[in-house]
Parts: structure tokens; C-alpha cells; sequence
């Protein structure tokens, strides 16, 4: 199968054990190639589709069973990518539209190989419960294919035989030329896009329906035999309708507590689009926003074993806003049902909350919140409600808080996270009242400068603090730092290294008792572009043959282009090597007898154009007697815009005049 695949020669190939070797090695990078990366939906997109994971005694691996329902149109989906998959070997047939029945055969091979490379989704995390954050990487969790652990794969109707489109394989078509071929086209071939759907029975020539089966082995690299307490999260993005049974072994505690699901939580709004470095906030413990799309439920077994049933929805329509689910395990027993707690974290009491001025801004975020208190029911069980004398704050429907700050100085608000207790009463925990700062104001010009300069001023209540100050562009930062201590300081920033265009501000500020100040400033600084500096280093003539040459540099590190002309027609090209410049040989005979300004324009990336000139005098060239050639006396320099190029008129003169000095020199 895998050398008809390949369009190898079967019997050729089974003589020579190298030959099947690196087949086999071929096939297998070609499809790791094709299916790195992507999940059982990627290959399957299915109408419904059922997952038992049942975890190993030994909480190494877990074997899985997955049956996926595919009807409609969706079948036409998974036939055309299994042909493109096909197509991905270069095997003959593949990719053209059509499923053969011997590509059928070689699908199981093929698409086993691609699932165990495949993203099983899931990920596992030991010790306590958290959603994620920087540095951390879910996707621990892998397949198993191998003579202990074998991949099983089976489909029903992926191939009808009674398909009424069914077909013999063109020449060039089959796999393997000698054995019969048959194939069915993966979309609808009626021009009216009828299919034919006879669910009567399973001998019926039905397009519509296919079932898949998958038995495989999954692993990870989290240690869970000897953990008391982990997570496991699963990106539940694209699982249209799905449902997953896992079955955990019994798993007690030294004080004989069983495994029991602390928490399960659907998170919603990461954005999944590859390559994006900053797929959204990282909720707290029990603070996701989510649609409510998933469901669970825990049941303790007889035998101590523990069954976790969860049914997930997932609307297409909604990517790449992703989908993800964490339940939180442990065989500890639950902690004590006390009010919501401070964490060390926390401001304390009559610590600084830095805002930035002038401007409605929020100042306790649902992060902030899910950092600064806990509870043991998990952060959704907390209530914080805040109030302020001073200055109007608000919370939003996130359960972040803002407040509208002014100019400078400082307001108050005080703090109460309240949950209940099991009786459903509600109860608050400690009261925190804590000062909201504007730190500073800040004046700078929003012309550049080199060194540019910033002056803050703190507010007469504020901290000694730290303060950076940084510029920055697509392409390039700069900064400066100062410390800030209790009247107005300047911080001076060598801004050599940004290009013209607009630059953007951020300023960071730190201090003992007050949180870090961390804003991007809603101005925009320009940075006014120079033209570029050119010099001529010499001039000189070889023969005829004129050539002119020397240095360049822009002050904002540029690129710079050049263009030379002549009485203000085209003079050629000048090329550059590092930060000198450089004509081509110019034949001043074919321009004729006659004093010439050479004009020699240099334009930086913003269009700052530099000119400058030199006086050619070619009359020596049509004297008969021995003339030395003029000294070249450069001209001022100027800026200019540039000319364009003569184009083609400038060019049939150029020719005339070669033929007419061609004629008076005979």
C-alpha cells in the first residue's frame, strides 16, 4: 500500500530493504509536513462527535476513543481534504477531485500517521489551579503510535460503493495501474447540487453520511502519578458538537480523601490565530467571561474511580475568538468556607493606586482582582464593591472598577469583597481603603528634538519613584530614565536611533507603597525628517569618459537613492557601497561640443532630496590641438525635489547625436 502510495514499484521495492526504508521515511516526512500542528477537527469537521479519554492507572497516559458523525455537506469536506491529503505525497490521483477506492486503503495508513502528530488539545498542569500566563504552554500532551500502543482508524461509507457517480480511474489516476480503481467525486456532481441520501438502509447509495472511528494512546509531560492536585485544559475551539467522557482511577490521599473536581470553568475570547503573540488577559482562577456553551458533570464510582461528562458547542462563526476548558482536580479536602481574603499581593491598607490624569481609566481590573483576593469556591464567588467620596468611579460589566481622575492630586476608595456562606448568607471580608494617585503630570514638545526632553511634576502627595520614559515606532525605541523625587525633574532621551514619522509614548513609574504606573500616553510626537549629506571626492577624465564620485550620509539612517542628470536629461545610474557614491563612465563625446551642468540629486526614504552640481567643459575633446583638461569647480550645494527621467525622446536624440559626431570624425 505505502509503495503504490508512493508510485513506487511494489515488486522492485520489496527486494530491496533501503528502497522500502526510505519510502517509508518519505511518506512519513510528507505527512508530518501536511499535519504538524493541526487537531482531529482540522481533518474531521464533524455534525457530532463523542470522546471517551480513560486515564491509565498508572496517570502516565490515557487511551482514547473518538467516533465522529459527519452529514451533509460536511462529508463533501472531509472526501476533498482527505484527496488533498493524498495529494500531499504526490501520489497519483490525489488531489484531483475524485476518491478512489484504492486511496480509500491507503486514507487508514495515511491518516494515521497524520493524527499522531496531530494537537490532541488537551493540556496538564500539576500543583494549584491557574489559567495560564506568560511562559506558560498547555499544549503538553501528545500521541503514542508504536507496537505497544497502535493507532486504530476505521470509517463507514468514506468511500459508497453505490455512489451513482461511481466511476473507473482514468489512466494516470490509479495507484497502483494493475489493480482494480474505482472513484466517486468528493463534491456534489449534479450541477443542481442535489445529493443522493438514502439513509433506508446502510446499502443505499448514500453521499451524506460518514463515520469515523479513532482508538489511539495519549501522553503527556506533566507528573501526575504523584500529585495531589492538577489541572487539565483542553481548547475546545472548533468542537462543534461534541461530547467528552473521562474516566479518572481511583486516586486517594494519605488521609484516604478521593479525587473530586474542585472547579470547572469554560473561558472564552483567547484569540487563536496562529502566529498572534498576545492572545488576550489571563483570567484568574474562576474569572472567565464565557456563553455558557459548555457543560459538566462530576460522578464518584462505586469502585473510587471518578467520571467527568462535559458537552461542548462551539459556533464557527465566532473564530478566532477561542474556546477553552480547565477542570481543577485534587484529592485534598475542601478548605474551610471563610469570607473572601486579601492575598499578599494586595495594596495594603492606604497604599497608592496609580491612575493617569485627566481622563476615565480603570483602576482595579478583573486580573487585578483575581491576584489581590481569593476564596475558596473560586474568584466567581467574590463580590467586590467599592465607593468613593471623591472622585466618580464605576464598575463595568466585566466587574472591573474605573474611576474619572482629574488633572492632578488625589482621591479615595474604599473596598468590600463579599461572598455566602453555605447557608447562602451574605458575608464581607476586610474593608481596604486605598488612595488613587496621578503620580505626575507631564509636559513635553510634540516636535522632536535631539536630545528630546520630558519634565514631570509629582503630585505633592506622591512617592519618590523610578520613571522611564520610552518612544517608540514600528521599527524602533528609545528611552530615558530619571528618578522623580519631589518637584519637577526633566528625563532626556537621545532620539538618534528613531526615523521621521510619528512616535508614540510610554511611561513607566514605580515606588515603594504605591502600584507600578504603567500608560501609553494618547500623543503623538513627530519626528521631522533631514535630507541627506552628499560631497563630491573627485571628478575625472579618462579619454572621453567622464566619471564622477564621492561620500553620503542622512542623519536619520535612511536609505538613500540617487539619480544624475545632465542639462536635465538622463546621466545614468550611480551606485552606492556602504557611504560612498559612485557614477557610471559618461562618453562626453556623444553629447557634442559645449559646457554641461552635471546635476547629482540624493533623496533620503521621507523624500529629503540633497542636490549637487559640476561644470563639465568638453571642448577639449573637439580640438585637434593638445588642450589640458579644465580643473572641475564644484558649485554650491542645494536642496531640490529631483527631475524625472527624459525618457524615450532623450534617448532617439542621444543616438543622433552619436551619428552626427560619428560622420564629422570621418
Amino acid at each position: 500500500m505505502i509503495f503504490a502510495l508512493l508510485g513506487a514499484n511494489p515488486s522492485a521495492a520489496l527486494t530491496a530493504e533501503d528502497n522500502t526504508q526510505n519510502t517509508q521515511a518519505r511518506q512519513a516526512d510528507l505527512v508530518a509536513d501536511a499535519c504538524e500542528g493541526i487537531t482531529f477537527e482540522d481533518m474531521f469537521e464533524y455534525s457530532y462527535a463523542k470522546f471517551e479519554v480513560d486515564i491509565d492507572p498508572s496517570y502516565e497516559t490515557a487511551f482514547v476513543k473518538a467516533e465522529a458523525y459527519i452529514n451533509g455537506t460536511l462529508s463533501d469536506t472531509v472526501r476533498t481534504d482527505l484527496d488533498d491529503l493524498i495529494g500531499e505525497t504526490g501520489a497519483p490521483g490525489g488531489g484531483n477531485g475524485y476518491l478512489s477506492s484504492q486511496e480509500r486503503d491507503a486514507i487508514e495508513e495515511i491518516a494515521k500517521d497524520c493524527i499522531v502528530v496531530t494537537n490532541p488539545r488537551f493540556g496538564f498542569r500539576t500543583g494549584l489551579p491557574h489559567r495560564g500566563g506568560d511562559g506558560v504552554d498547555w499544549k503538553n500532551a501528545s500521541w503514542v503510535k508504536d507496537d505497544n500502543n497502535p493507532m486504530q482508524l476505521e470509517y463507514w461509507n468514506l468511500f459508497p460503493s453505490n455512489h451513482p457517480e461511481n466511476r473507473t480511474c482514468p489512466p494516470g489516476s490509479a495507484m497502483n495501474p494493475t489493480a482494480d480503481c474505482y472513484e466517486i467525486p468528493t463534491t456534489v456532481a449534479d450541477p443542481n447540487g442535489q445529493r443522493d441520501c438514502d439513509t433506508s438502509g446502510m446499502t443505499g447509495p448514500d453521499e451524506c453520511r460518514i463515520i469515523v472511528w479513532l482508538n489511539g494512546t495519549m501522553t503527556w509531560s506533566a507528573d501526575l502519578t504523584t500529585a495531589d492536585s492538577f489541572t487539565i485544559a483542553m481548547n475546545t475551539t472548533n468542537m462543534t458538537n461534541a461530547e467528552l467522557v473521562m474516566t479518572f482511577p481511583s486516586k486517594n490521599s494519605n488521609d484516604g480523601d478521593p479525587l473530586r473536581l474542585a472547579m470547572f470553568e469554560e473561558c472564552d475570547g483567547r484569540n487563536v490565530l496562529e502566529g498572534v503573540a498576545n492572545q488576550g488577559d489571563t483570567p484568574p482562577v474562576g474569572g472567565c467571561q464565557n456563553d455558557g456553551t459548555i457543560t459538566n458533570e462530576a460522578t464518584s464510582n462505586s469502585d473510587g474511580s471518578l467520571t467527568v461528562f462535559v458537552h461542548t458547542v462551539y459556533d464557527l462563526a465566532q473564530w478566532p475568538n477561542g474556546q477553552d476548558m480547565f477542570g481543577d482536580f485534587t484529592n485534598q479536602p475542601p478548605p474551610p468556607n471563610d469570607p473572601p481574603q486579601w492575598t499578599d499581593d494586595a495594596p495594603a491598607e492606604s497604599s497608592h493606586i496609580s491612575v493617569p490624569s485627566a481622563m476615565n481609566t480603570e483602576f482595579m481590573s478583573v486580573v487585578d482582582q483575581g491576584q489581590w483576593l481569593t476564596d475558596e469556591a473560586g474568584f466567581s464567588a467574590i463580590d467586590l464593591q467599592c465607593s468613593s467620596s471623591t472622585w466618580p468611579i464605576s464598575e463595568d460589566a466585566n466587574g472591573s472598577w474605573w474611576v474619572t481622575t482629574q488633572e492632578s492630586g488625589e482621591g479615595t476608595v474604599t473596598c468590600t469583597p463579599f461572598d455566602e456562606d453555605d447557608n447562602g448568607t451574605v458575608r464581607a471580608g476586610e474593608t481596604r481603603t486605598f488612595h488613587l494617585l496621578v503620580p505626575f503630570t507631564m509636559a513635553t514638545n510634540t516636535q522632536i528634538t535631539s536630545p528630546h526632553l520630558f519634565t514631570l511634576t509629582p503630585s505633592s502627595s506622591s512617592p519618590t519613584m523610578e520613571v522611564t520614559v520610552t518612544l517608540f515606532q514600528e521599527n524602533a525605541i528609545a528611552s530615558g530614565t530619571g528618578t522623580l523625587t519631589g518637584s519637577a525633574s526633566d528625563i532626556s532621551i537621545d532620539t538618534g536611533s528613531l526615523s521621521p514619522g510619528d512616535i508614540h509614548v510610554r511611561v513607566l513609574a514605580t515606588a515603594s507603597g504605591m502600584t507600578d504606573f504603567v500608560h501609553t500616553y494618547d500623543i503623538i510626537l513627530t519626528k521631522d525628517s533631514l535630507p541627506p549629506t552628499i560631497t563630491v571626492s573627485s571628478a575625472e577624465w579618462d579619454g572621453s569618459q567622464w566619471q564622477v564620485s564621492g561620500t553620503f550620509s542622512d542623519p536619520d539612517g535612511e536609505e538613500v537613492t540617487f539619480t544624475i542628470d545632465i542639462d536635465g536629461q538622463n546621466g545614468g545610474q550611480i551606485t552606492t557601497s556602504g557611504n560612498m557614491w559612485s557614477s557610471e563612465s559618461i562618453n562626453f563625446e556623444i553629447w557634442g561640443e559645449g559646457v554641461f551642468t552635471v546635476t547629482v540629486n540624493a533623496c533620503d526614504a521621507s523624500n529629503e532630496c540633497t542636490t549637487i552640481t559640476e561644470t563639465v567643459d568638453t571642448a577639449f575633446l573637439f580640438n585637434d590641438q593638445t588642450i589640458t583638461p579644465p580643473a572641475i569647480t564644484p558649485t554650491e550645494t542645494t536642496e531640490s525635489a529631483g527631475l524625472p527621467a527624459p525618457g524615450i525622446a532623450f534617448t532617439v536624440l542621444s543616438i543622433i547625436g552619436a551619428l552626427m559626431y560619428t560622420r564629422r570624425r570621418e
